[in-house]
């Protein structure tokens, strides 16, 4: 049956290719990533209103790997990370809630590592360890949006560029690219596993409000450990195109290894100047995961004070105090990868890249 499916799509794919776009391509790679790897399931509820999981505290994901072999995670003991040097103590999130931590994915990058869940196509968290030099290193890089696909994941699994495109949603970093320390770290933050869909007022000003206090308060205090992502609170979520969760709230941890502390910013996913601050212990309730295990219950419980955020004036085209746009651009809309025409430039490299893809799991 498989043998005869991929004969029509090979018949398909020769009677298309003269006029071929990059959304046909695209829903090909799906069907052929579901049809050779993936079970085809309902959406999963994460199941985040419901509270903590009642799971043993020292259970995480497994498949957590800087290469990933992407075999079926299953609840494990916690060991040392593969990058440890964006965790306190070197300890990476406990994801507790069962439902949320079907195979998720330790993503490492230069500097910062990524949680991403294949379910909501987007992370569960994102890590960095900010310190006063590293920050003086990024205030002197020019952003170039380099916004692409993480191709360390599996098809089925990845979200794509085209996910965006037309959905009013910025592509919102959660580690920020003006946190980076060099130009492939800045890069590599464009990754779409370090992307949520996210309101474009929210993330232009409020949202980037936080990310400038978190960086000011890093430069002063020398040395912050950060986990920012999303929650996806209800028994209905919104999905771009069915596929990528749209978050419901945005959080954002400083831990301050001085003081063994931490809190946490808490914003709705909307249009708002509101935020909330909340304790380790709170936001762990609502997210079912414990973001930083190297503190103990008592320390979990307590709030500290953060900087109140410092959002610049302006829009998509506002700057900050270091020359950069706010971290995160709106998916341009009808500019994207419209399927009434071929591509070209970066859409030709797609292309061809879809295509090696296509050919390898057909032959």
């Amino acid at each position: 049956m498989v043998f005869e499916v991929h004969c029509l799509i090979k018949n398909y794919l020769l009677a298309t290719l003269p006029s071929f776009s990059l959304g046909r391509l695209r829903c090909l790679l799906v069907i052929l990533s579901l049809l050779e790897v993936f079970q085809v399931c309902p959406a999963i509820e994460l199941g985040w209103d419901s509270g903590r999981s009642g799971g043993p505290q020292n259970s995480v994901s497994s498949g957590h790997t800087a290469n990933p072999d992407f075999s079926a995670s299953s609840v494990r003991e916690q060991t040392q990370s593969a990058c440890p040097q964006f965790f306190a103590q070197g300890r990476e999130p406990i994801i507790l809630n069962p439902k949320l931590a079907q195979n998720v994915r330790l993503l490492c990058f230069s500097s910062f590592a990524v949680g991403y869940s294949p379910v909501s196509r987007t992370p569960l968290w994102s890590a960095e360890h900010l310190s006063r030099d590293s920050l003086f290193s990024a205030k002197g890089l020019k952003r170039v949006n380099a916004f692409h696909e993480e191709e360390r994941l599996p098809i089925g699994e990845r979200s794509f560029l085209s996910d965006y495109a037309h959905s009013g949603f910025d592509r919102g970093h959660m580690s920020p690219s003006a946190d980076q320390p060099s130009e492939q770290a800045q890069q590599e933050s464009f990754s779409l596993a370090n992307m949520v869909p996210q309101n474009p007022n929210n993330n232009r000003h409020l949202w980037e409000g936080i990310e400038s206090a978190t960086r000011t308060w890093a430069k002063s205090a020398g040395d912050l450990y950060i986990i920012t992502g999303p929650l996806f609170i209800g028994s209905s979520v919104e999905q771009l195109h069915g596929r990528v969760m749209v978050p419901t709230h945005l959080y954002k941890i400083i831990y301050d290894p001085a003081r063994r502390a931490a809190s946490a910013y808490l914003v709705l996913n909307k249009e708002t100047d509101e935020y909330s601050v909340v304790t380790l212990e709170e936001l762990s309730k609502i997210a079912g995961i414990d973001f930083v295990p190297a503190l103990n219950g008592i320390q979990q419980q307590e709030k500290i004070q953060l900087p109140k955020p410092t959002p610049h004036n302006g829009g998509a085209d506002s700057r900050s105090s270091s020359g950069q746009r706010s971290d995160s651009e709106r998916a341009p809309r009808g500019h994207e990868y419209p399927d009434s025409h071929p591509a070209s430039g970066s859409d030709f490299r797609e292309v061809e890249h879809l295509l090696k893809e296509i050919a390898r799991m057909i032959n």
